[in-house]
């Protein structure tokens, strides 16, 4: 897979020393803080949610 790779131009092996220069973070759009899970497993909240987050597929709450 690695020589593959490296026959893609502009494509060249990081050292480690490159690697660890890299810094960044995946871009957010919106308030992760409206994002959840229903007692189904489903996200909930704004449409940008279920591109963002998972929610585990077995799920259950406490109905009291």
């Amino acid at each position: 897979m690695k020589t593959n790779l490296l026959n893609i131009s502009g494509v060249q092996v990081l050292s480690k020393e490159n690697q660890r220069q890299i810094s960044g973070q995946a871009l957010v759009i919106g308030d992760i803080s409206k994002c959840g899970c229903s007692c189904s497993g489903s996200v909930t909240g704004p449409a940008y949610c279920q591109r963002i987050m998972v929610c585990p597929q077995v799920y259950t709450c406490n109905h009291i």
